[in-house]
């Protein structure tokens, strides 16, 4: 997989994070220590976590944003223009029978 997120990442300032998964079980077959040398060894973040306990998971992603935010070029725009601007709904243009939020369900 890391070696597809190389050839067709068309950007050099991604943020790769490697989260060891099911640290809950006693056998695993990755240790922490390979785990974090992998990661070193390819410049990614590293976590490990729980998706049965929960353990690690809100970490997780507290600090995939938290590096997203400390490299600008991922979310600051080059040009303005591009996307949908946000604003606030004028009470004469009318709207959605939901007000602005359409539920799924």
């Amino acid at each position: 997989w890391l070696n597809e997120l190389e050839t067709y990442c068309t950007r050099n300032d991604i943020v790769n994070m490697l989260v060891g998964n099911k640290i809950d079980k006693e056998n695993r077959e990755v240790d922490r220590n390979e785990g974090l040398k992998f990661a070193r060894k390819h410049s990614m973040l590293f976590i490990e976590a729980s998706a049965k306990t929960c353990d690690g998971v809100q970490c997780a992603f507290e600090e995939l944003v938290e590096k997203i935010i400390q490299t600008p070029g991922l979310w600051e725009s080059e040009n303005q223009n591009k996307g949908v601007k946000l604003s606030h709904r004028e009470e004469s243009r009318g709207g959605g029978a939901c007000g602005g939020y359409c539920s799924v369900l």
